[in-house]
């Protein structure tokens, strides 16, 4: 089976890098690449991908509008935000908007698939850095029982920290002795508190 990609990036040749990268892999066809979010959500109706890529800054629509767009009618939809923005206020919008994931530009060509196939297999992937911005925003906020946020348990902490050391999912369970699920299930619960 194939997994269908769409592509939203405004760099040409970050376009043209990024979809020869995905077209390499047997397991991934890129039906589309565009250079605006603006109709993020109608391309998402009618292509119905395994997975969006999106850059945040394009001309006309952004990336986080387009996000918003699409998981505003489609919360189950995977998209995965590909970036050079690492400043907290992109990075946490993108998260509770909905991103499955946030990946730098500056990754490897491994980095990058491994994180397409972590998003289309329910994994919520985070470069190293990003993680750590994550980890970093949690202790200024307190969450009260309350509320319906919870704040990360230790076991979350401790595998986001790993992240930020630039283990992989595979190379955290190994280190915490966890199933890969039981990882990418505590990287989805750090995404949504």
């Amino acid at each position: 089976m194939k997994y269908k990609v769409v592509i939203f990036e405004d760099n040409f040749l970050m376009q043209e890098s990024l979809k020869a990268l995905l077209e390499m892999n047997d397991d991934i066809t890129v039906c589309g690449v565009y250079d605006n979010a603006k109709d993020m959500l109608r391309i998402y109706e009618q292509s119905q991908p395994d997975l969006i890529i999106s850059d945040i800054d394009m001309p006309d629509v952004n990336g986080l509008e387009g996000l918003k767009n699409v998981k505003d009618k489609y919360p189950e939809a995977k998209v995965m935000i590909f970036t050079v923005f690492e400043e907290n206020d992109k990075v946490l919008n993108a998260i509770c908007l909905g991103a499955n994931g946030y990946v730098l530009k500056s990754s490897t060509a491994d980095k990058i698939t491994e994180s397409i196939f972590d998003v289309i297999n329910g994994g919520s992937p985070l470069t190293p850095s990003i993680a750590s911005k994550i980890l970093q925003h949690f202790p200024r906020h307190t969450f009260t029982s309350n509320n319906d946020m919870e704040s990360l348990t230790a076991k979350e902490k401790e595998v986001l920290e790993w992240l930020v050391k630039s283990y992989s999912y595979k190379m955290i369970a190994a280190e915490l002795d966890k199933s890969l699920e039981t990882i990418r299930s505590q990287i989805k619960k750090i995404y949504k508190s």
